[in-house]
This record gives C-alpha cells, structure tokens and sequence, in this order.
C-alpha cells in the first residue's frame, strides 16, 4: 500500500521529474549541434554527449518511478 510521501521526499521526486525534461533537452541540443557539424571528430564527440545524457535520463527515470510506486505518487 502506498505512504504519504514526505515532504523531502516529494521535493526530491520533483527535482527529479525537472532533471529528466533537462537531460532531454540536452539530447536534442547535442544531436541538432552533431547534425549542423561538419567535423567529423566534432559530430562523434557531440553525439557520445548526447548518449550520455540518455544514459542520466535513464537512471534519473528509473528513481523517479521508483519514488512514484513507493509512495502511489502521481504525475501532477
């Protein structure tokens, strides 16, 4: 059965909910600046920081859900 989440808790949930709309923003800013490069050293760069930043957007969903099913939060 869900809890209440505390309050840091909830905090927490939504930095994380942020973080997530962050890292994806990232994504499409590395892949557009990959796409408009003409260095092929730049483009691979560029697109290695764009996986990364998928890579963060995975691990920070995974808590985030993890957060939302412990406490029966949801979206707002």
């Amino acid at each position: 059965m869900p809890g209440k989440m505390p309050d840091k808790a909830r905090e927490l949930f939504l930095i994380f909910k942020d973080a997530v709309q962050a890292e994806r923003e990232a994504q499409t800013t590395y892949k557009h600046a990959a796409e408009l490069s003409q260095d092929k050293e730049l483009k691979g760069l560029l697109m290695s920081f764009c996986r990364d930043e998928a890579r963060h957007e995975k691990a920070l969903v995974h808590r985030y859900n993890r957060l939302r099913k412990k406490y029966g939060f949801q979206d707002e």
